[in-house]
């Protein structure tokens, strides 16, 4: 499965300050990649629908192909290796 192949969710929040920064580190990385992107809303029905299903605490989020990968804003470097690997 290439970076091409990934699909990758960030699970936000109105409220939340950083989530902007995370929304853009991943719209950078989808330009270079390619993979499926998408930010959902944890207050609305499919963003909460992640949240339950993956125990989702606190925004932002980031689910990979399925699997909660990080919590926060990663580090460029360390999202980099989620999507190539």
């Amino acid at each position: 499965m290439g970076a091409k192949d990934k699909h990758v969710i960030l699970l936000v929040s109105q409220w939340c300050a950083t989530c902007p920064d995370a929304d853009q580190l991943w719209r950078k990385l989808q330009q270079e990649y390619g993979f499926k992107y998408e930010v959902l809303d944890v207050a609305q029905p499919e963003g909460r629908m992640w949240a339950k299903k993956l125990m989702v605490r606190s925004v932002p989020s980031t689910i990979i192909d399925g699997k909660l990968t990080f919590v926060g804003v990663p580090e460029e470097a360390e999202a980099r290796k989620a999507i190539e690997s």
